[in-house]
């Protein structure tokens, strides 16, 4: 039962207790936090024409999480919506990258 690296850079592994197999993800997310950090500093707040910006950037196994907990697919407008209110709170503030 050791951890396995995904090619996403996720850590997982596999445990088997009272014959269920469960599943166990984790993921170092420094970097993508401090890439938002940089992003947040130096974007500009509107990309030209299309008048379009990045907002957030969340982590895989956080996006899996909050699919989850909302009900939603990855990428939905309704997934999308859930994450806007997820990245309001303080505890996923580092997620947001500028204001909605």
């Amino acid at each position: 039962m050791t951890w396995q690296l995904t090619p996403q850079g996720v850590m997982e592994r596999m445990v088997e207790a009272d014959g269920l197999l469960h599943v166990q993800r984790q993921q170092d997310v420094q970097s993508l936090i401090d890439l938002n950090k940089h992003e947040a500093e130096t974007l500009p707040s509107m990309y030209g024409q299309a008048a379009v910006r990045k907002i957030a950037s969340i982590p895989l196994v956080v996006a899996e999480e909050w699919s989850r907990e909302c009900g939603a697919r990855i990428g939905s407008p309704e997934f999308a919506r859930y994450c806007d209110k997820k990245t309001q709170d303080g505890d996923f503030a580092a997620f947001r990258i500028k204001g909605s």
